[in-house]
């Protein structure tokens, strides 16, 4: 059997790494594409380096560019592969403009389809990420869903047939990173003392690129500084914006903005941070596994359970509503029972078990 497996974005190359190994180890032939949709050290190298993913076989280089160019480069670039390497399957993870341009080259040469964390929905359509997952969940063949929330969202547009209630891949990987990471030399190696900050990420277009939206969710950031600890490393789309919008003047001591940080250093500063603030909906997740309370300046999530479980609030993007939830949540005594949504790390076996069975 031969699958090529697509990525090209930060949260993609955590995805695939323990799946990229199982996948080798079962003896299945994978070819490992990189459309390059993340090409700077920290948001791309560094993940191969330090999860041990493969050297990819293709590597695109396709870089940044607006949507559509963006993903009618990549749908070129990928179909020039997949009609050379002619594999059974191609494996998309995500939500990216390379999950996309992957899935819909390869339904085109009718090649079959797996999406990894398939039935995410956040219901907003404005979110270019919102419209790409959608319209690989109605073009996959498999669809590995992460959670029973995402099987219920499929099954509510009518797709049944095929899928399959995997787990996280994200929580398989967290949960092996964090047993050899050493958070103290992490944490000291960026001034920081253990549960005695909060930790921030902005990186989502409705954030970044909305002056009025990024303004308040910095402002806010700088308020709640005034009386903890605020680390913040900051995404390339983000600083470029903050330096746009003339927002870097009068940055309080305690607003401390680093760059980008590796996994393995984002994994540490996640579980020794007092709160999370983040719009990511893997920092989400990440912080719920290290137990760790998040606020969510966006208005909606594709975790609703973690919502629902009251370990993450939604405060959108008004700088009030930032402040005022971060300031409820660490005066909180106690949080709910701790349940586990994601599939006890075995998410990446089951993944591969059912792709072998499959090929049969």
């Amino acid at each position: 059997m031969k699958i090529v497996s697509i990525v090209g974005a930060r949260p993609q190359f955590i995805k695939a790494a323990l799946v990229s190994k199982k996948v080798r180890e079962s003896g299945v032939n994978e070819i490992l594409v990189h459309t390059g949709q993340h090409y700077d050290f920290n948001m791309s190298d560094v993940f191969f380096e330090e999860l041990g993913l493969p050297k990819p076989d293709y590597n695109l280089g396709i870089g940044s560019g607006s949507h559509g160019e963006q993903t009618g480069k990549m749908l070129i670039e990928i179909e020039k592969v997949l009609s050379k390497e002619k594999p059974d399957m191609v494996l998309v993870y995500g939500d990216t403009n390379s999950t996309l341009a992957g899935a819909l080259a390869a339904v085109k040469l009718h090649i079959q389809v797996a999406h990894i964390e398939a039935g995410l929905r956040s219901f907003n359509k404005r979110m270019p990420e919102e419209v790409n997952r959608v319209l690989v969940d109605h073009i996959a063949d498999i669809l590995f869903a992460p959670t029973e929330v995402a099987v219920k969202n499929l099954e509510n547009e009518g797709i049944k047939s095929g899928v399959y209630n995997v787990g996280d891949v994200m929580f398989d990987i967290s949960l092996k990173i964090a047993k050899v990471i050493d958070v103290k030399t992490t944490l000291s190696k960026f001034g920081l003392e253990n549960k005695n900050y909060i930790l921030a990420t902005i990186h989502r277009a409705d954030n970044a690129d909305i002056k009025e939206n990024l303004e308040n969710i910095f402002e806010a950031l700088k308020e709640i500084s005034s009386e903890y600890k605020v680390f913040f490393p900051v995404h390339p789309r983000t600083r470029n914006a903050l330096t746009r919008f003339n927002l870097l003047n009068n940055i309080p001591n305690n607003l401390v903005l680093s760059e980008p940080v590796s996994y393995k250093e984002m994994i540490a500063l996640e579980q020794g941070a007092k709160l999370i603030v983040t719009d990511s909906g893997g920092v989400q997740k990440e912080a719920y596994f290290f137990k760790v309370p998040c606020v969510t300046v966006r208005e909606e999530t594709e975790w609703a359970e973690l919502v629902e479980a009251k370990w993450n609030k939604l405060a959108g993007a008004s700088k009030e509503k930032i402040v005022e939830s971060v300031l409820e949540e660490l005066e909180r005594k106690r949080y709910p029972k701790w349940i586990d949504f994601y599939g006890g790390g075995k998410a990446s076996e089951r993944i591969v078990r059912i792709l072998l069975n499959g090929s049969k």
